[in-house]
């Protein structure tokens, strides 16, 4: 009984393909395509390569074969958020309103459709960092020089003087509202090799436009023996934030 059904739809089967207009060939055929996608962009996305924290325009290329549409974070805009085919994307990234660094992405999603007969859905996601504001403030030509001199008694009074131009781009109430303090961190090391850290509390005035001088010739005494053995190897200049401590610039390049 079981054959016998299996014959007769094995014969219908044609009549049935004719019925419904199912043909094995036919010249309006059109093969499906797989969706491609391709996303390259000029937005640093490096580990060490950041947006710089007063922005900046960027360009994001596109190159598909379906449909697509960008998402970005509020902050940054774009001169198109949709359409077909290949395309150059201008960003705009603004300028940053906080202290620390920020991550953010840009999600562009391609998608195929049943009429251009294009298959298949991608997300390419844009992974970048940019500046957080305390770096508006430059800390350029800078010469750092470890003072030691011998006295009558016998020790060594020891000091720095530091020279350097500052390049401050943020407006005084900016300013104010980020730093509440600014130090200048020393690292000092003796004749057993052990390296100590000081503290000296600076003006906010340091960090003003031009070129400044800090100087003090009286940080440390030692005697005679140890005083040789006794150096100035690193200075910072850190300001006090909301966010905690960051230090804007520092070195390791000391006369002596």
């Amino acid at each position: 009984m079981k054959k016998n059904l299996k014959s007769k739809w094995l014969l219908l089967l044609p009549l049935a393909m004719g019925t419904f207009g199912v043909t094995a060939c036919s010249d309006d055929y059109e093969p499906w395509e797989l969706l491609k996608t391709e996303v390259t962009s000029t937005i640093p996305q490096s580990y060490s390569e950041k947006v710089p924290w007063d922005g900046g325009t960027f360009s994001i290329n596109v190159k598909t074969n379906g449909s697509w549409n960008i998402e970005v974070p509020e902050w940054l805009s774009v001169d198109k958020s949709e359409g077909n085919g290949d395309a150059i994307i201008e960003a705009t990234i603004a300028r940053t309103s906080v202290v620390e660094e920020r991550n953010r992405e840009i999600i562009l999603k391609t998608t195929g459709s049943e009429s251009s007969n294009i298959a298949g859905r991608n997300d390419q996601i844009i992974e970048f960092k940019q500046e957080g504001l305390e770096n508006a403030i430059k800390i350029t030509d800078c010469s750092a020089t470890f003072t030691k001199q011998l006295t009558d008694y016998d020790y060594y009074q020891c000091g720095y003087k530091i020279k350097y131009n500052i390049n401050n781009e943020l407006t005084d109430e900016e300013f104010n509202d980020m730093v509440n303090e600014v130090y200048l961190y020393t690292s000092t090391s003796t004749n057993d090799y052990s390296y100590r850290e000081y503290k000296y509390n600076l003006s906010k005035t340091d960090l003003t436009n031009g070129t400044h001088v800090l100087e003090n010739s009286n940080c440390w005494y030692y005697y005679n023996y140890y005083g040789n053995y006794f150096y100035l190897r690193e200075i910072s200049i850190a300001i006090k934030t909301k966010n905690g401590i960051k230090v804007i610039y520092s070195t390791n390049n000391i006369e002596k």
